[in-house]
């Protein structure tokens, strides 16, 4: 137990020893998506994600064809899955920047929001109109 515990306390001191510079950051490979690309197809991938989710989707047993939805996404936009997982999986080591990128996905997803109320609203008072005439 002591020697657990001499051992324990050495290699502490030998993590604190490390050089006091900080190693420069890696340089982002340009083949990884810029923030505000990956912002904008991760908010894309919540839409489709909660299509898959959707209780209708579940309840007429859809669920199949929502998933090809979701591979053919990758299909119709200008990025490949691959692509996708991968500057996901770059921007996650950065977590500060993904922070980042996911609020400015967020932000996109809420303009998105309100433009559908907004059309939402006006087709509701438009209905209601025509069955007032």
């Amino acid at each position: 137990m002591i020697r657990l515990i001499l051992l324990s306390i050495i290699l502490l001191s030998l993590q604190g020893c490390g050089s006091d510079k900080n190693p420069a950051p890696a340089k982002k490979p340009t083949h990884i998506l810029s923030k505000d690309s990956m912002a904008f197809y991760l908010s894309e991938i919540h839409i489709v994600d909660a299509a898959l989710r959707h209780r209708d989707v579940r309840k007429k047993g859809l669920q199949a064809q929502a998933k090809q939805g979701f591979i053919n996404y990758f299909d119709t936009a200008s990025v490949s899955k691959a692509r996708f997982t991968e500057s996901l999986d770059y921007w996650k080591d950065h977590y500060e920047e993904m922070e980042e990128i996911y609020d400015q996905s967020m932000e996109i997803l809420s303009t998105q929001l309100v433009t559908l109320k907004k059309v939402e609203s006006q087709d509701s008072l438009k209905a209601l109109n025509s069955k007032k005439r």
